[in-house]
This record gives structure tokens, C-alpha cells and sequence, in this order.
């Protein structure tokens, strides 16, 4: 498993009744089962990522559409938990919790 799906898992695991949508460069990315799941109801493609040995499906969409994917998540009654990537001076990139929009539904 990669770095950024590691990640994912630990931040993940930090949310549990959370979906994570997950900042890489200039889109938000769902990975693992909640990309199974939600795929579906965000009207997106599911495709694998790395090792043949360990796949990771995963779905996203651009940062441009935050705001109308939330909106879609909100409204199927989905609690949502953005991580945004952020980039330091030196260059190094890193997440950090952004908005939380919590609902009664968990995932």
C-alpha cells in the first residue's frame, strides 16, 4: 500500500462516522470501501489503484466541485470530513482537517 493510502486509513480511522474526502493535488478522493459505497451515490467511477497485490478502489472528483459533492452527500444524509492539502514553504505537503458537516447518518 502506497503512502497516501496509508494516510487515508489513518485519517479515516480518526472520522469513523465520517465520510473523508481527501485532498490530492487538485481533487478529492474516496478510497477503500467508502468508494464502494459511494460511488455509487455520487454518481462517479470506481477505478483500482496500486499493487496488483493489494488494489485500492477509489473515486474523486475535482476540487471545484466541493461544494456540489457535499451538497449530494448531505442531502443521501451522509456526515462529510474534509482534509485539505496543504503545501509549506519548503515545499513539503501535508492535511489538514478542513470543514466537518455533520449529519445523523454514519457510513
Amino acid at each position: 500500500m502506497d503512502r497516501l493510502s496509508e494516510e487515508y486509513r489513518k485519517l479515516r480511522e480518526n472520522c469513523p462516522a465520517h465520510v473523508l474526502l481527501y485532498q490530492v493535488g487538485t481533487f478529492y478522493k474516496i478510497m477503500f470501501d467508502d468508494a464502494h459505497k459511494l460511488a455509487v451515490v455520487l454518481g462517479l467511477k470506481l477505478f483500482v489503484t496500486g499493487e496488483a497485490a493489494s488494489p485500492v478502489p477509489v473515486c474523486g472528483f475535482p476540487k471545484s466541485g466541493l461544494d456540489k459533492y457535499i451538497g449530494k452527500l448531505v442531502r443521501a444524509g451522509y456526515s462529510v470530513a474534509v482534509w485539505n492539502q496543504v503545501k509549506s514553504e519548503d515545499g513539503t505537503v501535508r492535511r489538514e482537517a478542513g470543514e466537518v458537516i455533520r449529519c445523523s447518518k454514519a457510513i
